[in-house]
């Protein structure tokens, strides 16, 4: 069970250090993040605040109920209600049940729901806004184009921060042809990074 976590002061140094004894591969143009919870439904809050805690390259400070986020944390998770009563200047990662309306709102970063969110697909999300892309879950796979099924193979696992040795390893592919993958699925998202093709590829809802 996950306790009610309080904003940490814990500066992003003593993160980065942590990570690198740890042997930590961050995803591409996307560093440690530091990420509160901001939810009214006590389970939810906890479910998030723990599916968030096994990545390593996200921090959670804070899950509150309510309340008002630190100044230096670089996502939160939220509720539409407390979407509704806060106002941020971090990206927003939205938790919604699909039938909230949400206000518009320039911090939202991207809306996803939760009846159906997988683990993997709330820490891309959360990753994706750290790295400064939007995107949403609710719009459904995009186009009728086949894709590649290792391509979705290598997603899911870049997604959770998995590297390209760590890739060929899982897949028994070699390095030289999980290498041609992500080049070639770039291109094919036309991806410049893979924090964005795992963005592109959470939008399209191919993972």
């Amino acid at each position: 069970m996950v306790p009610e976590i309080r904003p940490n002061r814990t500066g992003r140094e003593g993160v980065a250090m942590a990570a690198g004894r740890r042997g930590i591969s961050l995803v591409e143009n996307c560093e440690h993040a530091l990420v509160g919870v901001i939810h009214e439904y006590d389970l939810l809050r906890r479910g998030i605040a723990s599916c968030l805690a096994d990545d390593p390259q996200v921090s959670v400070v804070f899950a509150v109920a309510e309340g008002v986020a630190p100044a230096d944390v670089d996502v939160l998770v939220v509720s539409p209600l407390a979407l509704e009563n806060g106002t941020y200047k971090c990206p927003v990662v939205v938790c919604v049940d699909g039938a909230t309306p949400l206000r518009s709102d320039g911090s939202v970063a991207a809306v996803v729901p939760w009846p159906t969110l997988t683990p993997a697909q709330l820490v891309a999300s959360v990753r994706a806004a750290a790295a400064g892309f939007r995107l949403s879950l609710d719009g459904g796979p995009e186009g009728d184009e086949a894709v590649d099924p290792r391509w979705i193979e290598v997603l899911r696992l870049l997604a959770e921060g998995a590297s390209t040795r760590q890739i060929s390893e899982q897949l028994y592919y070699s390095e030289r042809t999980v290498k041609s993958l992500i080049h070639d699925l770039g291109s094919g998202l036309r991806a410049h990074t893979r924090a964005q093709a795992v963005a592109e590829a959470l939008r399209r809802g191919l993972i």
